[in-house]
């Protein structure tokens, strides 16, 4: 008897629960959403028109913004900055360096980092192949300046994050010609051009495939493939 008492109360009070709500609010809370997103998708397409192909990297599949394009972006939408650190240290042997920045839009200002280390793949091969004094540090150093730079401006306009291959070609991006690179180091470190050297196979056939191949087909279908299967899939 007693937890048909308990349902019961449960249903005379749920509804008195619900009644408390501003239902005029919470309308107009959907209509701002709706709007909030309509713009943020409108920052993304300008953000990307103003770009070309030599402004993105394709890493593992997904885009990343270089510092031309960012400086591009920043400039659409009136962002300005300031370095306020940079240091360097060492990452077991590695160069590492990390900026501060301040970033300004209007009256609204924020502050963001930015790292990277020469021990990351990208720069000392799968499995660290590449030794401590064979890493370009002004490379890393670069690269760590980029990243805030990114941070900051994907701060201020959120539009800009988690962009695919698929809205950069629906911003009138060639994908076709970004570079691109995976962690599929190989002896080389990939860096020769050459299939060969990659160290990246065909996921369907096993053939050789280059890392701009390799990562172009990561973005579009999931894996790594070659040409002629790529071709397949679609």
């Amino acid at each position: 008897m007693s937890d048909i008492n308990e349902s019961a109360a449960l249903v005379t009070t749920l509804p008195n629960d619900i009644a408390e709500f501003d239902y005029d609010s919470i309308v107009t809370m959907s209509e701002r959403a709706d709007k909030l997103v309509t713009a943020l998708n409108k920052i993304m397409t300008a953000a990307i028109k103003i770009t070309s192909h030599l402004d993105w990297v394709l890493i593992g599949g997904n885009p990343y913004l270089q510092e031309s394009g960012a400086t591009k972006v920043a400039r659409l939408f009136g962002i300005g900055w300031e370095i306020i650190d940079c240091t360097q240290s060492i990452d077991e042997g590695y160069p590492s360096f990390n900026y501060r920045m301040k970033f300004f839009m209007g009256n609204v200002s924020i502050e963001c980092e930015g790292s990277r280390s020469g021990k990351d793949e990208f720069f000392s091969g799968r499995g660290h192949t590449k030794s401590p004094d064979s890493i370009n540090s002004n490379d890393v150093k670069k690269s760590a300046y980029t990243n805030a730079l990114n941070n900051g401006i994907k701060r201020l306009l959120p539009g800009l994050r988690n962009i695919d291959i698929a809205k950069l070609e629906t911003g009138g991006i060639d994908t076709n010609k970004i570079k691109g690179y995976t962690f599929n180091k190989g002896s080389k470190g990939g860096s020769s051009g050459k299939a060969e050297d990659s160290g990246s196979v065909c996921a369907e056939c096993g053939a050789s495939i280059t890392q701009k191949v390799a990562s172009y087909a990561e973005g579009h279908f999931g894996r790594a493939l070659c040409m002629d299967c790529q071709k397949k899939e679609k």
